[in-house]
C-alpha cells in the first residue's frame, strides 16, 4: 500500500514546518520550559494543524513518541464509546517515562458528540490532576 502524499512530506519537526513562526516559537519554549499547556488548534483545512502538533510530539518524546500518544480522528471515531474505550484506557495506564504526561491528539473533535465531549471533559480532570 502507497503512503499518501500528504502523509509521506508531512514536517517531521517543528523547524521544519514553513509558516506560522510565532505559534512554532511558542510552542517550542512550552516544550523546553516543560511547561505545555492544554491546546486547541483551529482553522480551515490544510493550514498544519495536524503537522504542528504531531511535530511538537516527536519534539516532546522523541522515541516514546509510540507509547506517549494517541492520535484519533474524532470525525472517525467520535462516540461516547470511544473516549470510554480508548482514551480512557489510554490515559490511565501507567507510564515508564517519570514526570511525563501523554498526550491525547483529537482531529476534528468538533464532530464528536456531546456525550462523548462531556466524558471527554470529565476525564480530562481527573487524569490532568495526576500529574
Amino acid at each position: 500500500m502507497e503512503i499518501p502524499w500528504i502523509e509521506k512530506y508531512r514536517p517531521s519537526s517543528i523547524e521544519d514546518l514553513i509558516s506560522h513562526d510565532d505559534i512554532s516559537k511558542t510552542i517550542k519554549r512550552f516544550i523546553d520550559n516543560d511547561r505545555l499547556p492544554h491546546l486547541l488548534f483551529y482553522g480551515p483545512p490544510g493550514t498544519g494543524k495536524t503537522s504542528t502538533i504531531l511535530a511538537a510530539a516527536k519534539r516532546l518524546y522523541s522515541r516514546q513518541f509510540a507509547s506517549m500518544v494517541l492520535e484519533l480522528n474524532a470525525s472517525d471515531d467520535r462516540g461516547i464509546d470511544v473516549v470510554r474505550e480508548q482514551v480512557l484506557s489510554f490515559a490511565s495506564t501507567k507510564t515508564l517515562f517519570a514526570g511525563k504526561f501523554k498526550l491525547v491528539i483529537l482531529d476534528e473533535a468538533d464532530s464528536m458528540t456531546k456525550d462523548a465531549q462531556n466524558a471527554l471533559r470529565r476525564s480530562n480532570s481527573v487524569f490532568s490532576h495526576m500529574f
